[in-house]
């Protein structure tokens, strides 16, 4: 009959099982913080690029409106802007060839995005403190932003290749590149109004409310004159 271990020799693996069990607790419970602050650090990431991407894309859009006015010049219609764009875009999502889209801001890339990057060199002094004086001892360059401006007929007819309502939609893209190569993205889109028609006006009379006709006979009427007979003696 064997005899049963000393009861030190019973303490000491009980204590040596013990510690393994807290070591694990530990181990998992700092895994599991590690694990949460990481998918915090993720989701924050997610949403500060959303936003780079998004004013991206407003940036991209304010120049595109710039862009098609200039191009736009004494036309009562979108056409000659679409003709002079070129051909419209044949990348897959972009329209097809009954629906057309154009680049607005060709970039000459081969991947035809516009670098959206900040060049600090040639910032202002204020631009690169605090309120308070203070330098900036780094600044983001965002050479990871970039965005695209597109435009196509709003379908007012069932023809898309042509304007004739002078409307288009302004399709403005903002992408950042993350580090593990998946873009975030973010569309801006605005109904641009061409107001290049022509207008009859005439002085004096338009002052008083009459219409483009030199009369009251219209809708703009505020003071139209009496309609009773006048006799002069």
């Amino acid at each position: 009959m064997a005899l049963p271990p000393p009861r030190r020799t019973r303490e000491r693996g009980f204590a040596l099982l013990a510690a393994l069990g807290i070591t694990l607790a530990l181990t998992v419970t700092v895994a599991m913080t590690v694990r949460a602050v990481s998918r915090e650090a993720n989701v924050q990431g997610d949403l500060r690029r959303q936003k780079e991407a998004f004013f991206a894309a407003e940036a991209g859009l304010a120049e595109g409106r710039e862009a098609m006015r200039l191009l736009l010049a004494d036309s009562e219609t979108y056409n000659p802007v679409l003709a002079q764009l070129g051909s419209p875009v044949t990348e897959p999502g972009l329209g097809s060839s009954t629906q057309p889209w154009y680049e607005v801001l060709p970039s000459g890339s081969s991947d035809g995005w516009n670098a959206y990057p900040l060049t600090p060199e040639s910032m202002t002094p204020a631009e690169l403190s605090s309120a308070r004086g203070e330098a900036y001892a780094d600044y983001p360059r965002q050479a990871n932003v970039r965005y695209r401006v597109f435009v196509h007929d709003d379908g007012d007819d069932a023809d898309f290749t042509t304007d004739s309502n002078r409307q288009v939609w302004l399709v403005a893209v903002g992408e950042v590149v993350g580090g593990s190569g998946r873009p975030t993205r973010s569309v801006v889109q605005a109904l641009i109004t061409n107001d290049n028609e022509l207008q009859l006006t005439g002085p004096g009379c338009v002052n008083r409310g009459c219409g483009p006709n030199n009369t009251f006979n219209n809708t703009l009427d505020r003071q139209a004159p009496p309609t009773q007979t006048v006799r002069f003696f």
